[in-house]
């Protein structure tokens, strides 16, 4: 792919459409997802509510290798877009970190026939040495709502955030009574989903499943992050950590869709009828018989 203008650009900002659903990308921000529109309304949380953490942005694990802030040229600094392959896809490109020697590339596409935003992240390794690292999307989203996934082998060690286990999924209500500070969960997953409820809006992300013994060291498939602020909330995924050669890279898969809760859907921690939904979404079949 080589450089061109902006496709489908509108007030700086990158845009894919789905019948009911808009993905907005800031190129200029670290190809930083900065809206995810259902009916016009943003379910990620804006710089208007932090400066740094807002939307939804990449980094590589394990986060023991760059420490804090993240590092400038993955999570912030311009991306050249590149050509896309198609109408309905976007390509972008950021710079070599000086500290990781290694480059993220984001591809996004709308795959409308599934009703799904399609994420693919590369990570190209430019040092002379094998770097090791797994791929990580993090995302905030609005206070208040409810995530939840399928339960794992159970919360790693040093997971200080409050949740709720019911017939083998794990719930976070994001209550600012309850979350008192800085506090995060670290989980596998038996299923390759998480969810977040918003209103009567479900958000779902769909992952490859990684083992445990699989994961960056010291981090985990899905990880929930709750600021003491109460502002937002971040729903994490993590891939394979994985050894890239000098000059190779990795390829990682994230698919997001958003779906209005039908009627009659109990919309509460531990509802059944809410799992059996947002499984459904995750696989494709709550389009079966709606000739989408």
């Amino acid at each position: 792919m080589s450089p061109s203008p902006p496709p489908d650009a509108e007030g700086g900002l990158l845009a894919l459409e789905l019948p009911d659903a808009r993905l907005e990308v800031d190129a200029a921000r670290g190809g930083r997802v900065v809206a995810l529109r259902w009916a016009g309304r943003n379910l990620l949380t804006g710089p208007e509510v932090d400066p740094i953490n807002y939307g939804s942005t990449f980094w590589t694990s394990p986060q023991s290798q760059w420490g804090w802030p993240p590092v400038h040229e993955i999570d912030a600094a311009p991306y050249v877009v590149l050509a896309a392959d198609a109408p309905d896809a976007l390509a972008l490109r950021g710079p070599a970190s000086e500290t990781l020697d290694v480059s993220v590339e984001k591809r996004f596409s709308a795959d409308r026939a599934r009703r799904a935003f399609v994420l693919t992240f590369l990570v190209a390794n430019h040092a002379t040495s094998a770097a090791r690292v797994a791929p990580w999307q993090v995302t905030r989203v609005q206070p208040g709502g409810l995530a939840f996934f399928a339960t794992g082998m159970g919360l790693l060690p040093h997971s200080d955030l409050p949740v709720t286990e019911v017939d083998g999924i794990t719930w976070l209500h994001h209550d600012a009574a309850v979350i008192g500070g800085h506090q995060k969960l670290f989980a596998d997953t038996a299923e390759g989903w998480i969810a977040h409820l918003d209103g009567d809006t479900l958000f779902v992300k769909t992952f490859d499943v990684v083992p445990r013994e699989a994961q960056a060291p010291g981090e985990a498939q899905v990880e929930l992050y709750a600021s003491s602020a109460h502002r937002y909330l971040e729903i994490e995924a993590q891939g394979a950590c994985e050894t890239i050669a000098p000059g190779g890279s990795l390829a990682w898969r994230v698919e997001w869709r958003v779906r209005g809760v039908p009627p009659g859907v109990p919309l509460a921690l531990g509802s059944a009828a809410l799992v059996a939904f947002a499984r459904a979404v995750a696989a494709g079949r709550d389009l079966v018989g709606t000739g989408a």
